[in-house]
């Protein structure tokens, strides 16, 4: 009995082939069209649900939509409903579900500089589409979990394979492995130039991307954290650029020069948010300003901010002195000495004092013990109430070395205040600019009081496809932040 499920189940994996409709290739899948449609259809309503996407009848998700359609009838699988969805934050990638489903971050958006380079970037998912990368994808854990049902058969094992929907579900965005990256990489410098794309949109989009990644990396290494890479569509890999480069010159001799359309894909942009949304705050070079909370901050210079998921953390430069500012929901109707309390019940409090803080019941205390990456640490905590929820604003270094940084951080506390967007303007967005003579990157960043930090300059550049040294034509429209 035993042998003959074995048997079948081997049965099932070697005759479960299918015909690649890119490579024209027999594949090894386990999933038929029919399901692959079916669970994307699925996926699609569950990130639906999860994600912060603009609406449908919104300009920049029918600009992008007009593109990605006009690119997914020139792929390997037309004949698909193509479904084109803005995720609206700042995360810089794209990504694609089974099915025909493609998703763009507006983060990612923002630092595109043409409809040859969107038309790129959507060709390279709709390439993840073609090439039934998530079915592959699907047949390799499912191929998996088959040998572990084979395996037990013969020797008892416990496994834990988990929900396989929900894993798919939790995967796509951090793209696929590379080989299929590289070939959806090639297939966008198919797809692009056949819908009527310059080709060499994919070389200047890549190289906006390695430049974003570099000052992503000295921003960090500037403020002391540890340096994470960047993954995504077009990876940065020196053999990834070669390859790329040799593909650009062989659809240069297939096609002719093709669209670019610079000026319309910035008019698309223009007044959209650059970073988080008004929902979740911004930063604004060392100002953080939150519309919907109505509050805002003020730091130092030498302190670096960063708008997290979860909270808004800063730290001194390569220093050790942090910051965070968080949210911890109320179950009942406390006060916000008992909250205080609460928060930090396995430390040592040795000063507290009921407060007011922009208008509400809150607490302020010196607390000393344990915080986030430091063990021997000295607080200064404020804790204020509004509705069911607590706000906790901490301030820690070293015990030993508190008393160094009590200036900055009663600067950042006694900063605390309203904020009223109508009277001072809201989150920092896409703007157009002229290029005028005697312009530089410098200038535009100082006249915006740097809102995007140290590097404010050097990210105006990227921005617009150039280097800190290079310039644009006189009377040319650049993009800029305000």
């Amino acid at each position: 009995m035993k042998n003959h499920l074995s048997a079948a189940l081997l049965l099932m994996l070697l005759s479960a082939c299918a015909t690649n409709p890119v490579s024209q290739s027999s594949d090894f899948v386990l999933m038929s069209e029919k399901e692959e449609l079916s669970l994307g259809k699925q996926l699609e309503g569950q990130y639906q649900q999860q994600l912060p996407l603009l609406d449908a009848k919104d300009p920049l998700v029918v600009y992008v939509n007009e593109i990605g359609q006009k690119v997914a009838k020139v792929s390997d699988r037309p004949e698909l409903f193509y479904h084109f969805y803005v995720v609206d934050d700042a995360t810089i990638n794209a990504f694609a579900l089974p099915g025909g489903y493609i998703y763009i971050h507006r983060g990612l958006l923002n630092y595109l500089n043409s409809e040859a380079e969107l038309a790129s970037v959507l060709g390279h998912e709709i390439g993840h589409v073609a090439a039934r990368h998530a079915v592959q994808r699907y047949t390799q854990v499912k191929a998996y979990q088959v040998g572990m049902m084979m395996t037990s058969i013969f020797v008892p094992i416990q496994q834990n394979v988990g929900n396989l929907t929900d894993l798919f579900a939790a995967s796509f965005i951090s793209g696929f492995g590379r080989e299929q990256e590289l070939q959806s990489d090639e297939l966008a410098l198919k797809y692009a130039p056949n819908a009527g794309y310059d080709p060499y949109a994919v070389v200047q989009l890549l190289t906006v991307l390695n430049r974003l990644e570099e000052v992503d990396k000295k921003e960090q290494k500037d403020a002391g954290n540890k340096v994470s890479e960047y993954h995504g569509a077009f990876a940065s890999h020196p053999e990834t650029k070669k390859r790329i480069m040799q593909i650009v010159d062989q659809e240069k001799l297939q096609h002719a020069e093709g669209l670019v359309n610079h000026d319309r894909y910035l008019a698309a942009l223009n007044g959209y948010a650059y970073g988080d949304r008004a929902s979740d705050g911004a930063v604004m070079g060392q100002r953080f300003v939150h519309p919907e909370l109505k509050l805002q901050l003020q730091f130092p210079e030498r302190w670096v901010l960063q708008n997290g998921a979860n909270a808004l953390i800063a730290r001194v430069r390569k220093e050790q002195a942090f910051f965070r500012l968080f949210l911890q929901p109320l179950l009942k109707r406390q006060t916000a000495e008992d909250v205080l309390r609460e928060v930090f019940r396995k430390e040592k409090i040795t000063y507290l004092k009921a407060d007011k803080a922009l208008g509400y019941a809150a607490a302020h205390a010196h607390v000393e013990g344990s915080a986030p990456n430091m063990k021997n640490a000295a607080m200064d905590v404020l804790v204020w109430l509004k509705g069911e929820q607590a706000f906790v604003m901490m301030m820690w270094s070293k015990k030993s070395e508190f008393a160094s940084y009590e200036v900055d951080f009663n600067a950042i506390g006694s900063s605390l205040k309203s904020f009223d967007a109508t009277q001072k303007g809201g989150i920092p967005r896409m703007a157009l600019h002229v290029w005028h003579e005697g312009d530089s990157w410098e200038k535009l960043a100082a006249q915006s009081n740097q809102i995007l930090g140290k590097f404010t300059a050097e990210r105006f550049a990227i921005l617009n496809g150039l280097p800190l040294s290079g310039e644009p034509e006189v009377g040319s429209m650049i993009k800029i932040v305000e």
